[in-house]
């Protein structure tokens, strides 16, 4: 028995198969900001945001993207190393989206040991350690060892050519805090010396 198609069928599966076969275009990597020293390397490649970046202050710094097809068929995954050069313990981070949300908190390691909370709401995320953090924070698995997951990002509502930024930053703390750690260290220097007489 002779089974006939349709032109309209061949050309279908001729579309799919050439969009099956063409090549996954990678989000687009626009370039960083900053007001300070840091500095951003990308390894981005198509489903996910990955990045290295050297903190060298404590300002804000920012990653910009352009959204492609490829990177709209799934969350988007990322993951990132963040080497502390800044001489300072890090107590928090924070992650904010310019577009999307944060999906779900994959794995964070930590170099300085201690751990870490992490809540997410919508655009943001906040890290905070349980002690300072003086070395690397590895978010995700960008070296793909074992029992380490990524982060993801629901890119819903979201299209192709869609802008999308991610900032990390280390919250200042409010000068109320810093009075209240003044104060603090001011009592145990006096209750120092007062033991020393």
């Amino acid at each position: 028995m002779k089974k006939f198609f349709s032109t309209a069928t061949l050309a279908g599966s001729a579309l799919l198969s050439m969009a099956l076969c063409a090549p996954a275009h990678a989000i687009q990597f626009n370039g960083t900001s900053t007001s300070g020293a840091s500095i951003g390397t990308d390894y981005s490649e198509t489903g996910i945001i990955s990045f290295d970046l050297d903190l060298a202050d404590l300002q804000s710094f920012r990653f910009d993207y352009t959204l492609t097809a490829g990177d709209l068929f799934s969350p988007l995954s990322f993951n990132g190393i963040l080497r502390n050069y800044t001489g300072t313990g890090l107590n928090d981070l924070s992650l904010t989206l310019g577009n999307g949300s944060f999906a779900f908190a994959g794995t964070v390691d930590r170099s300085f040991g201690g751990s870490s909370v992490v809540s997410l709401n919508g655009a943001n995320a906040l890290l905070h350690f349980s002690s300072p953090e003086y070395l690397d924070t590895t978010l995700g698995n960008p070296l793909s060892q074992s029992g380490m997951v990524n982060w993801t990002i629901d890119t819903a509502g979201l299209h192709a050519g869609d802008a999308l930024s991610l900032t990390v930053a280390t919250p200042v703390p409010e000068p109320g805090t810093f009075a209240m750690m003044l104060a603090g260290m001011g009592l145990l220097g006096w209750s120092a010396r007062r033991v020393r007489r």
